[in-house]
């Protein structure tokens, strides 16, 4: 108990940091030791994810049907989570000899926290203001907040990114820009087969 605790208490600290200090954050992760296990609490609150949004998206609350749609959103987020990782650690080797598969897997399961913050907001969202929504002022308001909210996540996401590879292999921009120009067909094609399969309008990548 008072392990988990302790590391409850340094998960939470790092999520601070990684808003405040990303930078200084995502260098201390790959030499903290307890790093692997503090992933766990983010796998925690994507599955968390999972089976909130299957309870508010399906509309009967059969029991079958939640499995299912439970079933379907976290088969779907494993093959996107393991193919970006597998993807950056063999681009990452071929543009450096440094790096390890543990800080690929690390870092990248830490750059998921923008990710699940506007999954979890669009979700609650849905539930208070549900579609279709007005053109009124407030209408307006609302999806001005939304998108700047939304522009805002996203740039913590590439700054997480980029640092992602930064500490991983000790690589410049240059070669970061490299990696990024193959794996952004990679999340393309992911993105396009998630949204014809129905599982994902917007990749959970």
């Amino acid at each position: 108990m008072i392990n988990f605790l302790r590391l409850s208490l340094l998960f939470a600290r790092n999520v601070v940091n990684c808003v405040n200090s990303p930078y200084v954050t995502f260098r201390k992760l790959t030499e903290e030791k307890t790093g692997v296990k503090q992933t766990g609490f983010i796998f925690f609150f994507v599955v968390a994810y999972f089976i909130f949004v299957s309870w508010i998206r399906v509309p009967f609350r059969n029991p079958y049907l939640l499995t299912m749609q439970f079933n379907k959103l976290l088969l779907g987020w494993i093959v996107g989570f393991w193919g970006i990782i597998i993807l950056l650690y063999f681009l990452g080797k071929l543009v450096s000899s440094r790096g390890t598969f543990r800080s690929v897997f690390i870092l990248w399961t830490w750059s998921l926290l923008p990710t699940l913050t506007w999954f979890f907001l669009t979700s609650f969202l849905f539930i208070i203001f549900p579609p279709p929504r007005t053109l009124s002022i407030w209408g307006k308001i609302y999806s001005l907040v939304f998108i700047s909210f939304s522009l805002s996540l996203l740039f913590w996401k590439l700054i997480l990114y980029y640092l992602t590879l930064r500490f991983a292999f000790r690589i410049d921009l240059q070669k970061i820009t490299i990696v990024t120009f193959v794996v952004i067909p990679y999340i393309v094609m992911y993105s396009v087969v998630m949204y014809s399969l129905g599982i994902f309008r917007i990749p959970f990548i």
